[in-house]
This record gives C-alpha cells, sequence and structure tokens, in this order.
C-alpha cells in the first residue's frame, strides 16, 4: 500500500449505527433545534441529504482542481450531510457537515488554505502525505466534520475588496480572519449533536498553511472550541512574510540590477555544496553562513558572477530591511529555493518574457487590501513603498497576525497544540514560526512550562505541508493518531515517524524519526 493510502488511523470496526438518526435528518427538525440553540443567529437556508454509494465528486473551479479537488473519492461510509446557509452581516457562509451513521463521538473542525477558510471545493480525496485532514479524511475514521466557506474568494477572484471602488468588504474580511472557522465550529458541532443525541466526547482541528492560521487562531481567540489542535506549516504573520514576496524584486530595483534564474540557482547549489552537497544539506537542521562574495568572478550557466550579483544575493537572503538596516520580517535560509521559474509558485517567479520577476498571487490579493485600489499592480517598488505598504497593513490588519503567545486559557483547560514546518518550505519562512515559538516561550516563563501542552516538530527539507519535499515529513494519520492519544490518553508525543515519497509515483524514498523541536532556555 502506497503512503497516501495509509489514512485510517481509528479502529471504525467496532462503532454502531446511531439510532433514530434518519428521523432526527430532516429539515425542519434540524432548523428548530438550531434556532433553538442560536436564537439570534439567522440561517438563511438548510438542506439534508442522505449518501450511502461509497462515493463522492464534488463540482469545482479550475484553480481548485489545479490543487487536487474534484476527484471521485471512494470507499465513503454511509453518512448524511447537512448544508447550511448562515447569514453573517450582508453575506452569507455556507457550512457542510458530514456526519458518519457510525459515528465515534468526535468532532473534526477542518480549514483551508491562502485566503479560502473551507466549502465544497475542499472536499477532496484522503492523502496521507498532504498535511491538514478533510472532511473525507475525517469522515472516513468515524468523525463527524466540517468545513465553511466564508464568501470572500472564488477561485483567484477576491471578493474581501469591491472590484470597483477597492472598499474593504469589512464582514468579508472578518469571516476570512477568523469569524467563519468559528462559526464551522458552533455550528458544526451542534448539527453533529443534533443528529446523534448525544454529546461530542472531543473535538479537532487540524490544517496547514493558511489552514495551520486558521488553527493558531482558533487557540488564541476560541480556546474553548477544540481539545486538540495540530497547525501544520502555519500562515500566521500573514501581513509579514505575504509582503516579502515583493522583497526580491525591491532588492533589484533599488540596486538597478537583474539577478537571472540562472544565477539564482547556481547560488543555491552553491550552497548545497558548501554543505556536503544537495542529499546532506536537506538533512540538516542549520547550514553555514554563507557569503555569496565569495563566488564573484565565477563562471556560470548565467553569466560570470558580479559584486552586483552577491550584492544582491546578500540582500535577498538578510530579508526585509528598512533603509536603516533595522530588520522587518525574516528571509528564507540560504538553499531554500522559494522561487520558480515560468510556474507562480514560491515567494516569487520568473515570468517566461520579461526581464523582471513576480511576487506569488496572494501577494498582489492582500496589498490591494492595504491600498484599497484593486487595479494596482505594484510594479517596481521601492523600499520606500515598500516600508509604507508594511507598516500601513500592520497597522491595518493586525488583527489577523495569529500570532499572539498569550494561550493561557487553551492551556488552562487542558487543550493541547502540535505544530510542525518544514525548513525546505518554498512559502513560508520557518524561523517565522519559531519566532512565535520564542514568544509562547517568553510568555509561558520557559520552554519547560510548555511541555505540558506543545510538541513542535521542525523538519529538515520538508515541504510546504506535504511528504514530497527533498526531505521527510509527519503524514497526516501518525500526526492525528499522536494527537488524540496525547488529548485522551495523555500519552505524550516524543519521537514522531516522517517520511519522503516520490511526487509522481508515489513510492516511500526514504522514512526516518523525528524528535520534538525545543528552543534553549537562557
Amino acid at each position: 500500500m502506497l503512503e497516501k493510502d495509509k489514512i485510517q488511523f481509528f479502529d471504525t470496526s467496532t462503532l454502531k449505527n446511531t439510532e433514530g438518526i434518519e428521523k432526527r435528518a430532516e429539515v425542519s427538525y434540524i432548523r428548530k433545534e438550531l434556532e433553538c440553540r442560536f436564537p439570534d443567529e439567522v440561517f438563511n437556508r438548510i438542506q439534508v441529504s442522505f449518501n450511502d454509494t461509497g462515493r463522492y465528486q464534488a463540482k469545482v473551479s479550475l484553480i481548485e482542481k489545479f490543487f487536487g479537488g474534484g476527484k471521485p473519492i471512494e470507499n465513503l461510509p454511509p453518512y448524511y450531510e447537512v448544508e447550511l446557509f448562515h447569514k453573517t452581516g450582508d453575506y452569507e457562509e455556507q457550512l457542510i457537515v458530514w456526519s458518519p451513521l457510525a459515528w465515534n463521538d468526535r468532532f473534526a473542525g477542518t480549514a483551508g488554505g491562502g485566503t479560502g477558510i473551507g466549502g465544497r471545493g475542499y472536499l477532496t480525496r484522503p492523502n496521507n502525505t498532504q498535511r491538514g485532514w478533510t472532511v473525507p479524511f475525517a469522515v472516513m475514521n468515524g468523525f463527524s466534520a466540517a468545513t465553511m466557506y466564508a464568501g470572500n474568494i472564488e477561485g483567484w477572484n477576491d471578493h474581501t475588496i469591491d472590484s470597483k471602488t477597492g472598499e474593504l468588504q469589512q464582514d468579508l474580511y472578518e469571516n476570512w480572519r477568523l469569524r467563519s472557522t468559528h462559526n464551522m465550529t458552533m455550528f458544526g458541532k451542534a448539527v453533529t449533536e443534533i443528529l446523534h443525541d448525544r454529546p461530542i466526547r472531543y473535538s479537532y482541528m487540524n490544517g496547514g498553511s493558511g489552514g495551520g492560521r486558521q488553527c493558531l487562531m482558533e487557540v488564541q481567540n476560541y480556546p474553548e472550541d477544540y481539545d486538540g489542535v495540530w497547525a501544520s506549516c502555519p500562515a500566521i504573520n500573514w501581513h509579514k512574510f505575504l509582503m516579502g514576496g515583493y522583497w526580491p524584486e525591491v532588492v533589484m530595483q533599488e540596486q538597478n540590477h537583474f539577478l537571472n534564474a540562472k544565477k539564482n540557482q547556481f547560488f543555491l547549489e552553491a550552497v548545497w555544496n558548501e554543505n556536503g552537497g544537495r542529499d546532506k544539506y536537506f538533512h540538516l537542521d542549520t547550514c553555514k553562513e554563507f557569503d555569496p562574495y565569495r563566488y564573484v568572478g565565477t563562471k556560470t550557466k548565467g553569466g560570470i558572477i558580479t559584486d552586483k550579483d552577491a550584492a544582491v544575493m546578500k540582500d535577498i537572503l538578510d530579508g526585509p530591511r528598512r533603509a536603516n538596516g533595522e530588520q522587518m520580517w525574516y528571509g528564507f535560509r540560504p538553499g531554500v529555493q522559494n522561487w520558480q521559474c515560468v510556474i507562480p509558485i514560491g515567494t516569487y517567479y520568473y515570468p517566461l518574457f520579461g526581464h523582471r520577476i513576480k511576487p506569488f498571487a496572494l501577494g498582489p490579493i492582500y496589498i490591494r487590501w492595504i491600498t484599497n485600489h484593486p487595479k494596482d499592480n505594484f510594479k517596481q517598488m521601492t523600499r520606500q513603498q515598500y516600508e509604507t505598504l508594511y507598516d500601513t497593513g500592520l497597522e491595518k490588519f493586525s488583527d489577523n497576525l495569529g500570532d499572539n503567545p498569550a494561550i493561557d486559557a487553551f492551556v488552562e483547560r487542558g487543550g493541547k497544540l502540535m505544530i510542525d514546518h518544514g525548513i525546505d518550505d518554498p512559502l513560508i519562512p520557518v524561523d517565522g514560526t519559531l519566532d512565535y515559538l520564542q514568544k509562547v516561550k517568553e510568555h509561558f516563563g520557559g520552554w519547560k512550562a510548555l511541555d505540558k501542552f506543545l510538541r513542535v516538530y521542525i523538519t529538515p527539507g520538508d515541504n510546504h505541508g506535504n511528504c514530497q519535499g527533498n526531505g521527510p515529513g509527519l503524514t497526516e494519520s501518525d500526526g492525528m493518531r499522536a494527537l488524540m492519544a496525547w488529548v485522551e490518553d495523555g500519552c505524550v508525543p516524543e519521537e514522531m515517524r516522517k517520511v519522503r515519497v516520490d511526487r509522481k509515483t508515489g513510492e516511500t524514498l526514504e522514512e526516518g524519526m523525528e524528535a520534538p523541536f525545543r528552543l534553549e532556555d537562557e
């Protein structure tokens, strides 16, 4: 069996169908119970369906299909789907709950990615090598699970700002920021208990990237929502790292020098070679300090390395800085390829045509939230413009950073938190996550205090939330099994299995163990 298919982490063989569920799975009954529990909320529409075919296939957009959506899902247990449209200001959000007849008394909150927090396009085929469980993944393990569409984005079409006026649609922003994730939890739990006529014993949430941000926002703002939370490569410090996608362009603009892709690739390989070669590099926790100036005069496929090339490379690696030298945020570690050619994946990319680079697509979307100009393209950004946008956005959207270390309420009620991040993540610098961990450590007075509620895994060579990168990463089923054992049985996670699989064939290329990461106490 391929690693991606090892999705079973909970034994469902002894679960029994809930008696009388078919009588409660009626629109009128569910509406009455919801309105009783939430008298001040407006539920525009409620739909209920039953699926005992073992199969499901969602209709998705082209962009969702590109990221794996829309593939048929097989071997599903019989389940009820409750679809609920809830009013939020001038808009509505769409909740989808799948609840199996044979339920394990647990609730699964799922998440999205980027500026999408969930929805029908996220009802994807389970894959154990992709961190961040989906509704089908959870349901196959006996959970009642939910996802929520916040109404703020459709494909790459961002509705958070008015396309004509540029005005921020505050309700849609708030849906994306936090409200819809919390509502998914509240209403999803309620629907589950209404259907099964018994209380939920344990609740878990897991997501990666933007979904990891959702997880930590839940922990920080609604500590009572979940017993166990796993945030993978969390997109916290959203504003800071998305702005970073423009930093290489700022550097090249300021120095009036274009670093071509072949020279950029040369510097990557130079880092790998200085650390014992490509394979050894992607198994290191840290690498040697890298000086691009050492290679001035070296011939490459992109031309001879010049002083200007080295200066641009150094400034990019140092990360965003003010004109006075003050560090604004982290760059990517030397040797991490956070850029691509033609394919717009990574912090930035080299287009097929033109003598310039472009940022990841989420960058322009987000910066338009700052400027309220829906047509801005931000070409040839200067350092001064960068600083102004950075400071303005930080003031305007400080409530979405997800970096609050004061999670005492979550800890005091016995909550358990797992965080993982791959060092070779090409979208979110791992040092942003380490920055947050440092804040948590300082808040609680040292790492020893964190041991009772926090486990962190920082995996060398690991990619952005999957096991298909240059080094092995945690699998979904191993992580969830460990989190559940910690919450329910007090078994503290220690070493965790990690794997690396071939992106095309799915065959396992490497397997090992990863010990928990700890910051040293001073």
